[in-house]
């Protein structure tokens, strides 16, 4: 009896060394995954908040460009804030979905270790009781072996009582921790940013190839015909008011010239411009066709 016994003790005192390194392991790396998890979470929230502020630069940028320059920048701007709205979404996921639950490990890691010295202190007074028994049977009382035997036997059944339960317990912790070490989670909240971020940086690349820069350099290259023309047509007028001074008459004449030549040439200007391009952000599209259903 006592050999089984022994045998016994030593079995449980393997599971207790085993159920230790588990609880021991699942509070490092645990704690580890979740501050480097935590951390993750506030880079991504300064990223976007990088992004916004790119955002709003290059749409700054966009006022003071050419029509077609401008027409993209803008749509760029636009999708980039978008962007950062799911980034957003992406954020707040990760701090409820990944991060929370690993942070609940510092509470379950103080249950579990409760527990375990519990079962430790059955185990303890098992072997305190066998060892009494023993120096009793070396004696050899019979009545005070008789009361020995009844109390190793009760402890040895909250031993066995505790065993399961912690044998229970750690299994149930053992399939919570190989769950949440899975992160599905954050591969989910992960898949569902790029994914969103995808589909919008396909539009905005494509919105982007459209931009005809020749248009641009058009204008641009009449503007700066227009404003050497002008100095020209300054330079004359000068030169014939210097001298012509004497003929009023002919001066007034010139200067209206002048005024019909600047109304003709604005107005070229203008139609230089031409139509606008109609081209869309796909935000400006996602806003749009949400307000018509």
């Amino acid at each position: 009896a006592l050999s089984y016994q022994s045998l016994t003790l030593f079995s449980r005192d393997t599971q207790l060394k085993a159920m230790e390194m588990t609880i021991n392991n699942a509070e490092k790396y645990m704690g580890q995954f979740c501050s480097l998890l935590a951390a993750y979470t506030r880079k991504t929230a300064k990223l976007r908040d990088k992004a916004d502020m790119l955002a709003r630069q290059l749409h700054d940028f966009a006022c003071t460009e050419d029509p077609e320059l401008s027409i993209c920048l803008k749509n760029l701007s636009e999708d980039l804030a978008m962007v950062q709205d799911y980034r957003q979404a992406e954020v707040e996921r990760l701090d409820t979905r990944v991060v929370t639950p690993l942070k609940a490990y510092g509470d379950i890691v103080k249950t579990k270790r409760a527990d375990l010295k519990k079962f430790s202190a059955d185990r303890s007074r098992e072997l305190k009781e066998l060892h009494r028994l023993e120096k009793i049977r070396l004696n050899n009382p019979a009545d005070r072996q008789s009361i020995a035997e009844v109390n190793v036997q009760k402890a040895s059944s909250n031993a066995n009582r505790s065993t399961r339960q912690m044998e229970d317990t750690i299994i149930d912790f053992q399939k919570q921790k190989l769950e949440d070490v899975k992160v599905s989670n954050f591969i989910m909240v992960e898949m569902l940013f790029h994914s969103k971020a995808l589909e919008v940086y396909t539009h905005t690349f494509n919105n982007m190839e459209t931009m005809d820069i020749h248009k641009d350099l058009e204008v641009n290259t009449n503007i700066v015909a227009q404003d050497i023309l002008m100095m020209a047509l300054m330079g004359f007028t000068l030169v014939k008011r210097a001298l012509r001074r004497q003929r009023e008459m002919e001066e007034d004449e010139e200067e209206d010239e002048e005024e019909d030549e600047k109304e003709e040439q604005y107005d070229s200007e203008e139609d230089l411009e031409g139509p606008r391009t109609l081209r869309q952000s796909y935000a400006a599209q996602y806003v749009r066709s949400h307000i018509q259903k």
